[in-house]
């Protein structure tokens, strides 16, 4: 099963983060430690309250768990340095009180060799023996599936910009997908055998149950992690179909020109509708809805020998 993956630049992943914080925290509990003027100490956001200290950190997506997991673990080590080496301004900053954790906050946690270098690093902070660090000191990595839904859905909503990234089917995905859909992969060759010769055929049939796959991937990670995105994207993708359904394609035209009018439109109705996801995953759904269309209809080229 294709799983999307959101891509974060580190300026919109922190701020993302600061609304979970607000939610589990209260806004006039959690503090932003500002790193253009010498640093951040380790830390971006800081709660006196409960005593814990928060980094934010997001890799560059897509990646492989294992880059993704030593990248983190790169990343706990290097913050817990500047922890440790600037202790006393931490006590000041807590009053005085132990930090009882330090939490990275990535987009993403899968893999069991972060947590086992959490578990080292906070032997190494508990062994400081710094006031500024309770005993029972615990370093963790936490990510949006440790925050009710609809605080991550709230902190998607804000986002000027969401971005997806879906990785390709692999082959056996795709044969797996093709043995339980013979229906859908007949409907799919006997339409596009009007766009494409019949040597390109199969090459076309199967870049359409890629881009049905891909597309339909995308809109089940906006469901779980975006719904007002999602039911907004949906909203532009129902009524171009009932459109299409009604009328019909644009009479006249190729195979190929009623692919292309298709498409516009329905990229178009996206953008208008959801201005916050991005360009590539508007593309990405358009492909995938309109070989949903020719699979199941309304889409056919009925003028087209």
């Amino acid at each position: 099963m294709l799983s999307a993956v959101q891509v974060w630049n580190p300026d919109d992943w922190e701020l993302f983060a600061q609304t979970l914080l607000h939610g589990r925290h209260g806004p006039l509990h959690v503090q932003k430690i500002p790193a253009a003027h010498q640093g951040d100490y380790g830390i971006d956001y800081y709660c006196t309250k409960d005593a814990v200290a928060y980094q934010c950190y997001a890799v560059e997506e897509p990646i492989d768990i294992a880059v993704r997991a030593e990248r983190q673990k790169k990343k706990i080590t290097t913050d817990l340095t500047k922890l440790i080496k600037n202790h006393v301004e931490i006590g000041k900053l807590f009053h005085g009180a132990p930090i009882r954790h330090w939490v990275l906050m990535a987009p993403l946690h899968d893999s069991k060799d972060v947590n086992l270098h959490c578990a080292k690093k906070t032997k190494d902070l508990r062994d400081t023996g710094f006031s500024a660090f309770d005993p029972t000191v615990e370093v963790i990595i936490q990510d949006p599936s440790n925050f009710p839904t609809d605080a991550v859905a709230l902190g998607m909503s804000a986002l000027s910009k969401v971005t997806l990234s879906i990785p390709a089917p692999s082959q056996s995905e795709l044969a797996t997908w093709a043995a339980g859909s013979s229906d859908l992969l007949a409907n799919a060759a006997g339409k596009l055998k009007k766009r494409a010769p019949p040597d390109k055929l199969d090459d076309v049939v199967g870049e359409a149950v890629r881009s049905f796959l891909q597309g339909n991937a995308l809109l089940d990670a906006l469901r779980s992690g975006s719904p007002d995105l999602h039911e907004k994207v949906m909203s532009a993708v129902r009524s171009r179909a009932r459109r299409l359904k009604f009328a019909g394609p644009q009479p006249g035209g190729s195979a190929g020109e009623i692919l292309h009018a298709e498409l516009d439109a329905l990229i178009a109705a996206m953008q208008a509708a959801a201005p916050s996801l991005s360009t590539e995953n508007a593309e990405q759904i358009a492909y995938g809805s309109i070989c949903e269309w020719i699979m199941r209809c309304p889409l056919d080229f009925p003028n087209v020998q």
